[in-house]
């Protein structure tokens, strides 16, 4: 029987400086064992390099397509970078996101998933699957039934 093996995953890597700082002490204390990339922000370079120097960082692309709040009884957008409706605007911008994936870490994800899960509705979930088996990396499984709880990220307060 093959060992079984425990993946802890940070995403947001490269959002912030202090959010590298987590996901870097969390990584060299032994917790963290892979991360994903958000490459538009700008400490994305930062976390790249730092994986770059650390190969046994496995690093993802968490793709950044938007960021909603809970506001009022309903989702309201802090910023949205494509239509979600739209597969041809969202796949030009994973393509480009992976673009600037490869620039900054010089090779290809491990794995792909997405900010607040995105892609457990479609077009999104065809699109990164699509993208996901041109790769052959895993994409991180999301379930419809499962629900993004912003509350539990503290992202409901004020």
């Amino acid at each position: 029987m093959e060992a079984r093996r425990l993946i802890v995953n940070a995403d947001d890597f490269g959002r912030s400086l202090g959010v590298n700082r987590g996901v870097i002490t969390a990584h060299e204390s032994g917790v963290v064992t892979s991360a994903s990339l958000m490459v538009r922000w700008p400490a994305a370079e930062e976390a790249a390099g730092y994986t770059r120097a650390h190969r046994e960082l496995s690093l993802g692309l968490h793709v950044d397509l938007g960021e909603w709040v809970y506001r009022g009884g309903s989702w309201v957008p802090r910023y949205q970078v494509v239509a979600l409706d739209d597969p041809g605007a969202v796949a030009d911008e994973v393509d480009r996101q992976i673009a600037i994936f490869r620039d900054f870490v010089r090779e290809d994800p491990t794995h792909i998933d997405s900010h607040q899960h995105v892609h457990i509705r479609e077009p999104v979930r065809s699109v990164l699957s699509g993208i996901a088996k041109e790769l052959d990396v895993p994409l991180r499984h999301a379930s419809p039934g499962i629900r993004y709880c912003g509350a539990f990220y503290g992202q409901t307060a004020s």
